[in-house]
């Protein structure tokens, strides 16, 4: 896929025929935590009395490094809990783990926190990254379009950066055209001095934060409980050496 209108054209083919019944709510960043592009929400992946399963890709294109993958599964039980998997592979392969607690969910208000495990440079000089953060969520009104609001506060650390990192993001979600896409598609940015991982394949806050922006199929139905969602990437968008292009896929079920 190398225009962006060919992903807007078939999502209009998929509205334009209602194949599918929404209801569902669950998407991942680049790395397999729920959120926006690279920042996570403090919504848990969807789940209820038994554990819903996500498996799921990511592709990453960027100059001059060419193409990086990111495969990921992910778990979420008992509403509030959330655990995840991914690998980002280029010549090199990073693995990065997940997990989330929503320790507060009142209202359209919910407060989680997470925890990112990193194994960088696998084939290299192997060492040990990591995130811990505070996320809240919550409705608001972007621009004029109802928007679901993250603002996330955390800390990393690896062996690069001894003295630590502070991380801040926020994340908007809105719907699309609403009334062009049914409200089957939303528009997604997010921002701060926050990358997917400490040694990102695609786009690195590190030196002045960056700026992403994403188009988003909302999971949709086509077996029972079993769910397709996809998602169109750009990040680091204001940076010509770090800027990114990803698309990304994933099905969910859900028992």
């Amino acid at each position: 896929m190398k225009k962006p209108y060919t992903f807007i054209l078939i999502l209009l083919v998929i509205v334009s025929f209602n194949l599918f019944g929404a209801g569902f709510e669950s998407n991942t960043t680049l790395s397999g935590i729920n959120g926006y592009v690279v920042v996570p929400s403090a919504l848990p992946a969807a789940s209820g009395k038994d554990t819903s399963i996500t498996t799921g890709y990511s592709a990453i294109f960027t100059l001059p490094s060419g193409f990086a993958h990111i495969p990921y599964i992910q778990f979420g039980f008992a509403n509030n809990f959330e655990a995840s998997a991914a690998v980002d592979i280029t010549d090199d392969a990073d693995l990065l783990v997940n997990a989330k607690w929503r320790f507060l969910h009142k209202g359209e208000t919910s407060v989680a926190l997470g925890l990112n495990g990193q194994l960088l440079d696998m084939k290299g000089d192997l060492y040990v990254g990591g995130k811990i953060y505070v996320a809240a969520t919550f409705s608001s009104t972007f621009i004029t379009l109802p928007s679901k609001t993250t603002v996330m506060l955390g800390y990393s650390i690896d062996k690069n950066s001894i003295n630590s990192d502070i991380d801040f993001g926020m994340g908007f979600q809105a719907p699309f055209f609403p009334k062009v896409f049914k409200e089957k598609v939303d528009f997604l940015i997010d921002f701060g001095n926050v990358s997917y991982s400490n040694s990102p394949s695609g786009g690195d806050a590190e030196n002045r934060g960056m700026l992403n922006l994403g188009l988003r199929l909302l999971p949709l139905q086509f077996m029972r409980g079993t769910y397709f969602a996809t998602d169109l990437r750009l990040i680091d968008i204001f940076d010509a050496k770090r800027r990114a292009f990803s698309v990304g896929a994933a099905i969910t079920f859900v028992p």
